[in-house]
């Protein structure tokens, strides 16, 4: 896969070359129907990503395919609009391309953002919930089969997976600007079927305030690439855990399109954040 991604981003360079715009240094990454939430970028440039060698189409509603350069405060940063998910069929190297290929282009700090639905009842419907910690039950890991330097396994320490630093600060400016966020653990389950009654209180018991079923394949792998994440889900349904209530993917992007405007100036404060941190 190497070859593959080095055959993306010198694509992406090339293109970038042209149109007289720095390799990107902050990456953020916008899951379903979160597109409106993409922070506005100096001399944008404007990328399908059917047209980036191997990587894969985003074939789930919600999930534009777009790539976007730009500038912010002089500093590069691209903005992928849509992802592909292991539900799909895809495998675990197809999910985790687009990281590895901003990993290939420089990027060293990203942002990721997806929708999921709340086990923790504290929760309300368009809130945000800053992943401070996760648990993976998607029976999987993305790091299989990939080795160190020395030809190791990857036995990756990930109890500093999520930046604790900008976290904090991320919590704090969301509070003065009245925006409901809290930090909590993120569930990540692979899909494509919503979750049983037995599965929500199991994931409850054990600790999680929140299921997905993406963002922490992508997480694993930037960690393991070097770079500093902050994450952050949408609540897009509470889940009754005593009896669950019927959802669809549709309810799941009209509330992502009606919290768009709050996540976009949260993306804001945290790519000055990253400006501050130097």
């Amino acid at each position: 896969m190497v070859a593959v991604e080095g055959k993306a981003g010198g694509y992406l360079i090339a293109r970038l070359r042209e149109a007289g715009i720095p390799p990107p240094r902050m990456g953020v990454v916008l899951g379903s129907g979160l597109g409106e939430a993409a922070p506005g970028l100096d001399d944008a440039l404007e990328i399908d990503c059917r047209d980036v060698p191997g990587w894969p189409p985003c074939g789930v509603p919600g999930h534009a395919g777009v790539l976007r350069f730009g500038r912010r405060s002089d500093t590069g940063l691209l903005v992928q609009s849509g992802r592909v998910h292991y539900y799909e069929g895809y495998d675990m190297e197809a999910v985790t391309f687009p990281v590895r290929v901003m990993a290939s282009l420089g990027v060293e700090k990203t942002f990721m953002a997806n929708a999921a639905g709340a086990l923790n009842p504290v929760y309300e419907r368009g809130c945000m919930m800053l992943v401070r910690d996760h648990i993976n039950l998607m029976g999987v890991n993305p790091l299989r089969g990939v080795s160190d330097g020395e030809g190791n396994p990857a036995f990756l320490d990930v109890s500093n997976l999520y930046d604790e630093r900008t976290g904090d600060e991320l919590l704090e400016r969301s509070k003065a600007s009245g925006w409901p966020m809290e930090g909590g653990t993120l569930v990540a389950v692979s899909g494509p079927t919503f979750e049983t009654g037995a599965e929500l209180r199991y994931m409850r018991l054990v600790g999680g305030d929140a299921v997905s079923m993406s963002l922490v394949p992508e997480a694993l792998m930037a960690h393991h690439m070097g770079m500093s994440i902050t994450a952050v889900s949408l609540i897009t349904n509470v889940w009754d855990l005593r009896k669950p209530h019927s959802i669809s993917h549709r309810d799941v992007l009209k509330t992502a399109v009606e919290a768009a405007p709050m996540l976009r100036g949260i993306i804001a404060s945290w790519i000055e954040l990253q400006g501050l941190a130097g």
